[in-house]
């Protein structure tokens, strides 16, 4: 009777720590086929932290908003930033709120700090992972193009965000590499 409790409880467990990685990456895939697109400005990266493996460490220009809630909020704590896009099609932070909206598109974060009237969080979505032969040309092309034409596709769904591509000017940064070489 006891190893039947031991081989139910370990079936049990078994199935649970199966299920959360078949859900995180279902969750991955259904946010890429059917998030909605955002366009972020990355800024460019310290090159001693900017490599780990075999992905690129992104770093965004837009990392702040405004409280719209009237929330305090400390460093650590869950938030929700709501993406906007400005005039050029670029995503910006329109604003940091307490709970998610109910119909606009936002992303969960982390708080970083507050400081002069703007909230300013870590996005979550901070890696691009690409072919390992290409990794080495990739952090060089994207730290030379960060802050100038570096740019990243995102999408976003029901808070969760997924690095869909990163761009050099108008090339994907695996065409950007094909061409230079």
């Amino acid at each position: 009777m006891k190893n039947n409790k031991l081989l139910l409880l370990f079936a049990v467990v078994a199935l649970a720590q199966t299920f959360t990685a078949l859900h995180m990456a279902w969750q991955w895939e259904d946010t890429l086929r059917t998030g909605q697109r955002f366009v972020w400005e990355t800024a460019p990266v310290d090159p001693y932290d900017a490599f780990k493996g075999k992905y690129i460490d992104l770093r965004f220009k837009e990392t702040g908003g405004v409280i719209i809630d009237g929330a305090q909020f400390t460093y650590g704590q869950t938030a929700y930033a709501i993406i906007g896009e400005n005039a050029e099609g670029k995503a910006y932070i329109s604003g940091i709120a307490s709970k998610p909206p109910a119909s606009a598109a936002y992303v969960k974060v982390k708080v970083l700090y507050t400081e002069g009237g703007k909230t300013h969080v870590e996005l979550p979505f901070k890696r691009y992972y690409l072919p390992e032969n290409m990794a080495a040309p990739a952090e060089i092309a994207y730290r030379e193009n960060a802050g100038k034409t570096g740019i990243a596709a995102v999408r976003l769904k029901n808070g969760y965000g997924v690095v869909e591509k990163v761009y050099i000017g108008d090339q994907t940064l695996e065409e950007h590499l094909l061409q230079s070489h």
